[in-house]
């Protein structure tokens, strides 16, 4: 009786070790009691969250697309009149102009216009300095832009391009001179900046000579089209 008592303690204590042993997965059995904590189960770290990174910011405002212009020029731009203001044409086309002239600035156009030609006012959306009547590389901003209104600088047949087209002017007689570098480093900004916020590809961004029905060499046989062409990002 007892060597059967016996043999049922052996055999209790032989499935105990076996529970264990399947419990354990395969790691051995602590040597002593003082080990038994390596069989405490070690709970995973949680992942720990990488923050994205930040999104490129996108100049869709006009607020950050002129902060953009000032940054092309690399220096703050020499700008006067509001370049910001709330798009109300369907603006397709930039036309580059000179004025022909040795020197001149927004307001002596603007009386040229007004008075010999009795229009509204100065022909153009925009006016860039050489130097000579106003700061060198310095834009002026027309009022035609400034109230969205039609255009004077490109008459074509069915005035489409005084309609949807956006008159730039470089002060100079580019016939006999070359624009200064600071005049194309704005011109190149501004336009930049008018393609990016009006959708205007360089394929529409014209001299004034390529308008049709225009007899014109403006901008002039020294405006250096294929290098300025080359400059913009559209």
């Amino acid at each position: 009786m007892r060597h059967l008592q016996l043999i049922a303690v052996c055999t209790v204590l032989a499935l105990l070790c076996g529970c264990v042993t399947a419990g354990s997965k395969g790691r051995p059995a602590p040597a002593s009691l003082d080990d038994a904590s390596e069989w405490v189960p070690v709970e995973e770290p949680a992942p720990v969250a990488v923050p994205e990174p930040p999104a490129r910011r996108l100049a869709t405002d006009a607020a950050a697309l002129a902060y953009e212009l000032g940054s092309v020029l690399r220096r703050p731009p020499l700008l006067q009149g509001r370049l910001d203001v709330p798009l109300r044409r369907d603006w397709r086309y930039i036309v580059i102009h000179h004025s022909a002239t040795d020197s001149g600035n927004r307001a002596i156009f603007d009386h040229h216009h007004r008075t010999q030609r009795k229009w509204q006012g100065v022909g153009y959306d925009f006016v860039i300095g050489n130097g000579s009547g106003s700061a060198d590389g310095k834009v002026e901003v027309t009022f035609r832009w400034e109230s969205q209104i039609t255009g004077a600088h490109a008459a074509s047949a069915g005035n489409e391009y005084n309609q949807y087209g956006i008159g730039i002017c470089l002060v100079g007689n580019l016939q006999h001179d070359h624009p200064t570098a600071r005049q194309m480093e704005a011109l190149v900004g501004l336009v930049n900046y008018l393609q990016t916020r009006c959708g205007i590809p360089t394929c529409n961004v014209l001299g004034h000579r390529h308008v049709p029905d225009a007899s014109t060499e403006c901008p002039g046989r020294n405006f250096p089209w294929y290098e300025f062409l080359s400059r913009l990002d559209h």
